[in-house]
């Protein structure tokens, strides 16, 4: 007799994909990933969990249409664009691994229109693990480059925008679609946010 699969709670399944629970629970509401009600809550299996834990598993036509994965916390072609080494090489090496985490932050708002992270730098330093005045350090840095802007809202006070189009050495045209690029795409993939969201200018 086959021993029952554990289900995981939206928790345990967020921490192990390492994603914000309520984005979990959009990609359960949107069919993105399969899962069963519970109640009000959600369960999911773990072998639903697998493509996304151990992507290359994938192989079907569905995979080939969407990319490699390119959408779970990241768009994958900014690490395959040369910006880390150039962020590194222009300001510190602690700059790439800063400006990642805003990019996760911020790719989690998804499109809604209110692209301002209201994010205290001692919060952030926390998530990346360097020393607060580094971090406020890099965020200057990185806003002189022209890749942030910093601002104020008199209600929710201080803010991080990310400046878009984001600058980086490599365009987008010249990464593969297997780096998350478009080079190679099917024409579908095309359409996906992933490709788009750090291309487009900010309003």
């Amino acid at each position: 007799m086959c021993e029952p699969q554990r289900l995981l709670t939206i928790k345990d399944a967020a921490q192990l994909l390492n994603v914000n629970p309520e984005v979990l629970r959009r990609w359960l509401r949107l069919g993105q990933i399969q899962g069963v009600k519970v109640g009000s809550d959600w369960r999911l299996r773990m072998a639903d969990l697998e493509e996304l834990v151990h992507p290359a598993a994938k192989t079907d036509s569905t995979a080939a249409n969407q990319g490699p994965k390119m959408c779970i916390k990241i768009p994958k072609w900014l690490e395959f664009s040369g910006l880390p080494m150039h962020l590194n090489d222009e300001i510190a090496p602690e700059a790439w691994p800063v400006f990642k985490k805003l990019v996760e932050l911020d790719y989690e708002k998804e499109d809604r229109e209110d692209r301002r992270l209201f994010l205290h730098n001692t919060m952030l330093a926390e998530r990346v693990g360097y020393d607060e005045t580094r971090v406020n350090a890099i965020i200057r840095a990185l806003e002189k480059k022209g890749y942030l802007s910093l601002g104020r809202d008199r209600k929710q006070g201080e803010f991080i925008k990310i400046c878009t189009p984001v600058k980086t050495p490599r365009m987008i045209l010249d990464i593969h679609f297997s780096q998350g690029g478009v080079k190679g795409a099917p024409e579908k993939a095309l359409e996906n946010r992933c490709l788009r969201r750090y291309l487009e200018a900010e309003h």
